[in-house]
């Protein structure tokens, strides 16, 4: 009885991601296991569009903000060794640091230090596909003001990890990537993990998508993503990394990795990891690449989507998966539909608006070009926002996002299953 209700998840689960890949939605890979059981481990779309490559459980993803969560366990697994403490004031492993004796390694791995976020700052795409030492992608932030004392409150920043990754190294002897991939990987038998520089046999190529035509998104080098995003893995590797965690870290190692440490828009955040409730969340998004792993610990449920189209609906799948597994309503996806507005209605919503998710401050830009509006957020490529009615539009960045401008001037955004709003600026 058991094996044909598994059998059912399976089916329905299955035709739920194939479903979003014949719209264009998504392409990659999905692994659901209970309780060590998998229900689905398949790959969908091409990791290599020109060439037909398929995606499989073993095609390698970059992971982007995923990788936090290993840069903290690698911390917590030097804490085990004796070599720091979370508590320790990161001038100790980095001495002459800017408040080098008020911040320290916890703050960087809850995002409290107050250190602002390289990757948000304007340039930045301009100079992502070029190699950067980690002295030179720490000389970019190193003495800009912090946003707030350490500890005051939380604001997402791939600053503190990229910090985090120098610590590692001079704790250990190790470069950063070896220290993972001796300590985590190899330990829990990842063998289709690790940091690279350029894609290798075996991993998916970046895409953009739009109306079901994509294109290579631009080459980001993985030195600018560093501890806080350089990693690749595959749902397969991510679903031994889940198992076998408990068996790497000790017990009060693990309570502190998904402890909620601290809270920003109604999201608790552990150690690389937002909590709420029973479910424990990584995720990441980049150029080329997003991603997300849960666990929901009160049936041990774990579900992992990686995919190689940045604008997928990759938190929209791992929630129907999620929903499937639990017996929950869900909904099948289906085609936007997209109207033509009045060049005039679209100048009402141009400016520049400010939002925050995360703790994390963000500015957007929206403009029209010619009967588009346009909008970019600093860190992210320019991108159209189409209408689906004169006020609902849609874009693609970093997963899907559905923007409506409201009575108030302010704009509501669902990003990627989140709900944000964006004002004014002054």
């Amino acid at each position: 009885m058991e094996a044909h209700h598994m059998f059912f998840l399976a089916r329905r689960m299955d035709a739920l991601v194939r479903a979003y890949a014949q719209l264009g939605r998504f392409s990659g890979a999905v692994l659901v296991a209970r309780r060590g059981r998998r229900l689905l481990a398949k790959g969908y779309g091409h990791a290599d569009h020109e060439h037909a490559v398929p995606n499989t459980p073993r095609t390698a993803f970059r992971i982007s903000s995923q990788t936090k969560i290993f840069t903290a366990i690698a911390i917590l697994l030097l804490q085990e060794q004796g070599r720091l403490r979370v508590t320790d004031p990161i001038g100790r492993h980095l001495p002459g640091y800017p408040h080098g004796d008020a911040i320290t390694l916890h703050h960087l791995m809850t995002n409290t230090s107050g250190i602002p976020d390289y990757v948000t700052t304007e340039g930045f795409t301009r100079i992502m596909g070029t190699p950067r030492t980690r002295e030179a992608l720490i000389a970019d932030f190193k003495d800009r003001p912090l946003l707030f004392e350490p500890g005051a409150r939380m604001s997402y920043s791939n600053s503190g990890w990229a910090l985090l990754g120098e610590v590692i190294e001079r704790s250990s002897g190790l470069t950063y990537g070896e220290y993972v991939r001796r300590h985590i990987f190899a330990p829990l038998a990842m063998e289709h993990s690790g940091l690279t520089n350029d894609p290798a046999e075996g991993h998916a190529i970046g895409y953009m998508a739009s109306d079901g035509r994509l294109t290579r998104t631009p080459y980001l080098h993985n030195s600018n993503q560093d501890a806080a995003g350089a990693l690749h893995s595959t749902v397969e590797d991510l679903h031994r990394w889940n198992r076998g965690l408990p068996r790497l870290l000790r017990p009060e190692s693990l309570a502190e990795l998904v402890k909620p440490h601290t809270a920003a828009d109604g999201i608790g955040y552990g150690y690389g990891c937002a909590i709420r409730g029973d479910r424990v969340e990584s995720s990441g998004g980049g150029i080329g690449f997003v991603s997300v792993s849960a666990h929901y610990r009160r049936d041990d449920l774990f579900v992992t989507v990686l995919s190689n189209i940045e604008n997928a609906a990759f938190s929209e799948i791992e929630a129907a998966l999620a929903a499937i597994a639990h017996g929950r309503p869900y909904e099948m996806p289906s085609r936007r539909i997209f109207v033509t507005v009045d060049p005039v209605v679209l100048d009402r919503y141009t400016g520049r608006y400010t939002m925050r998710h995360m703790g994390r401050t963000s500015t957007m830009d929206v403009t029209r070009d010619g009967d588009r509006l346009m909008v970019e957020v600093h860190g992210l490529a320019r991108t159209e926002l189409r209408p689906m009615s004169e006020t609902r539009f849609f874009a693609r960045m970093k997963g899907e996002v559905e923007v409506d401008f409201l009575a108030t001037g302010e704009v509501a955004l669902n990003w990627a299953g989140h709900d944000v709003t964006a004002r004014p600026a002054a």
